[in-house]
């Protein structure tokens, strides 16, 4: 394999580190988890059988805000902006995510530009179809 692939058997938070680290702002936090701080604070974890890496990023939900409506915001996200996935949290969490498959492995250049695309997403979301219940 290239030492240019992100592969299931050279994946590590180091490695996704290093490689994001001259494109955005890269953090380790207090628990261990590596951060990526754009637009958004994006978590950057290994999934436990290292096929993939997930982005996640969080939103805090208006406690006033109902399930039906936090639910049809997750929706109307989901149907229009199809590269991340929407989901309503039980802690009050609007939550934004996206996986990079490992198989036959990742180029760090697909990393980055992913990274940056998903970035870019879940702030013109909110504004479109959430803008009212988020904190």
């Amino acid at each position: 394999m290239s030492a240019n692939l992100i592969t299931p058997d050279n994946v590590s938070n180091e490695l996704l580190k290093n490689v994001c680290a001259a494109y955005v702002d890269t953090h380790v936090d207090e628990d261990g988890y590596l951060l990526l701080l754009g637009d958004c604070q994006t978590y950057v974890t290994i999934t436990p059988d290292k096929s993939a890496v997930r982005l996640t990023t969080l939103f805090r939900i208006r406690e006033d805000v109902g399930m039906d409506a936090r639910l049809a915001a997750a929706n109307r996200i989901n149907d229009d902006y199809i590269m991340v996935k929407a989901h309503c949290s039980d802690d009050g969490k609007l939550v934004f995510s996206y996986y990079f498959m490992l198989t036959g492995g990742l180029t760090h250049n697909a990393l980055v530009r992913g990274v940056k695309l998903f970035d870019s997403i879940p702030r013109s979301a909110i504004n479109e179809h959430a803008q009212d219940m988020i904190i």
